[in-house]
């Protein structure tokens, strides 16, 4: 996973956008996988891909029932 500047990735997708809207999606957190800000700028993985209103990370989806009834309501204690 090689993470290259947001305006190196800005400049190879097909249709650049404004820089600072990406900034704004960035501090967001519209990125997946999401953008990190190093220093004075955002890194990107160089195959993110912004997320739009019709394609959106929800990480509670993608979580297992059992691991989320676990979480909720612990452990299930162990018979002797």
């Amino acid at each position: 996973m090689a993470y290259i500047t947001l305006s190196e990735w800005n400049r190879r997708q097909a249709r650049p956008r404004c820089m600072e809207t990406l900034r704004r999606a960035a501090r967001g957190g519209h990125f997946f996988p999401p953008a990190i800000f190093e220093g004075r700028e955002y890194l990107v993985d160089e195959n993110a891909e912004k997320l739009t209103r019709n394609n959106t990370f929800h990480p509670s989806r993608n979580v297992h029932p059992a691991l989320l009834s676990r979480i909720k309501h612990g452990a299930p204690e162990e018979k002797p």
